[in-house]
């Protein structure tokens, strides 16, 4: 079938049967590009390679996020892009939303969430949309609602959500966001798993 066909397939319950063929001939969610390129055209999310669970729920997951690689998603998280306005009279989407016919033009500004490398998301998570980024190697908790934007390796739990800890000094983070090792090929990092269960291996090393 020809990408164009592919991308201009309007059905929802046809993607969903052509998203599983791809993800069975290619590896599986984790490594299936073509899974990528089809939620990028049709849905406007965009997915790293190795990335897996819930960041695939395209009801769940707002138009406009980028999420990179080799994040962890568990099956319910909602990521939302807008909120219902206080500031006007009434939070009816009347007020603001064109599909419901009271307004021609949308009243409400959409914003897009970027999510870094390696960040793991937890049960029942919800990211607001005053959230616009949440660093690499983050750990949102189960159940956390996250109203603010999340610095690199934090861990933030609650509700709101608020930062615990890190998990790494600055000086750790520092060496491992310039390793950038989520760029490197997939068999290179295969033949150095130990360096991946090994702190103070990898900090030693710093490349992959």
């Amino acid at each position: 079938m020809s990408k164009y066909i592919l991308y201009n397939i309007k059905s929802n319950r046809i993607r969903k049967y052509i998203i599983k063929f791809y993800k069975k001939i290619e590896k599986g969610e984790m490594w299936s590009e073509t899974t990528r390129e089809l939620y990028s055209k049709w849905y406007n999310i965009d997915i790293g390679i190795g990335s897996y669970g819930g960041c695939f729920n395209y009801e769940r997951i707002a138009p406009g996020t980028k999420i990179g690689r080799y994040c962890s998603f568990a099956k319910d998280v909602y990521i939302y892009n807008a909120n219902h306005p206080l500031e006007f009279i009434t939070t009816h989407p009347f007020a603001y939303n064109p599909a419901v016919n009271f307004v021609k033009d949308e009243k409400i500004e959409r914003s897009k969430l970027i999510i870094g490398n390696d960040v793991w998301i937890g049960q029942n998570a919800i990211v607001l949309s005053k959230c616009t980024r949440i660093g690499d190697g983050a750990v949102i908790g189960a159940g956390t609602i996250v109203t603010k934007d999340v610095p690199d390796y934090a861990i933030v739990v609650g509700s709101p959500g608020r930062i615990v800890g890190y998990r790494f000094t600055e000086d750790e983070i520092k060496s491992i966001k310039e390793s950038k090792w989520w760029d490197y090929d997939i068999n290179q990092i295969k033949k150095q798993m130990e360096l991946f269960i090994d702190r103070d291996l990898f900090l030693k090393n710093k490349k992959v």
